[in-house]
């Protein structure tokens, strides 16, 4: 591999792999914020320069039958496609779009958590679905803001809620993120959500 000296964001290892929560009647693998549309939430908590998406996935799926996440993948993709645009991104210099079906062609269908650990977290919210939308931050970014307020689509089709930090070393604490924000839903704005 010719990587240039100095060369920021080659190595998937200098990325922080965030995701925004949220929840949704509509079917979850139908949501793709277009680039405007992520660079507005990304703004809110202070970013620009990220790779992202902005495919919607289910948090059951996050892990494909290959072990792989949307944040391995987006980096895989962008590395072998534009790898230039990597130390665009870890230099603060460009938001990355990778088009959501590339994404989202190996999320949605298979889900590779333990059923017995997927069943100690409730994600159930009824006829809502929780979904999260991932992005990479270069970890170089010194801080991340965020959401003050949960943020609705103008039509009512989706609220994000918060964001979050995927740990590689820790997967299970992604469930419970999202079953503490489910349960914090249930409790305190189940009528926000109508």
């Amino acid at each position: 591999m010719d990587e240039k000296p100095g060369a920021l964001g080659v190595s998937a290892t200098e990325w922080r792999h965030m995701y925004f929560a949220g929840v949704t009647r509509l079917p979850v693998n139908e949501i793709n914020l277009t680039d405007a549309q992520m660079g507005g939430l990304l703004s809110m908590v202070g970013l620009n320069a990220v790779v992202a998406s902005g495919a919607a996935i289910e948090p059951q799926y996050l892990i494909n039958q290959k072990g792989t996440t949307p944040w391995l993948a987006m980096h895989v993709l962008l590395h072998v496609k534009n790898p230039d645009a990597l130390d665009h991104v870890a230099s603060g210099r460009l938001r990355a779009h990778i088009p959501p079906d590339s994404i989202r062609g190996a999320f949605g269908t298979h889900i590779n958590w333990p059923a017995e650990l997927l069943d100690k977290y409730d994600l159930g919210l009824g006829e809502y679905r929780l979904f999260s939308i991932p992005f990479l931050v270069h970890s170089s970014v010194p801080q991340i803001g965020s959401l003050t307020e949960s943020m609705k689509a103008p039509d009512g089709s989706l609220e994000v809620f918060g964001l979050y930090e995927f740990d590689a070393g820790d997967p299970e604490g992604l469930l419970k993120d999202l079953s503490e924000l489910a349960n914090f839903i249930k409790t305190n704005r189940a009528d926000a959500i109508h």
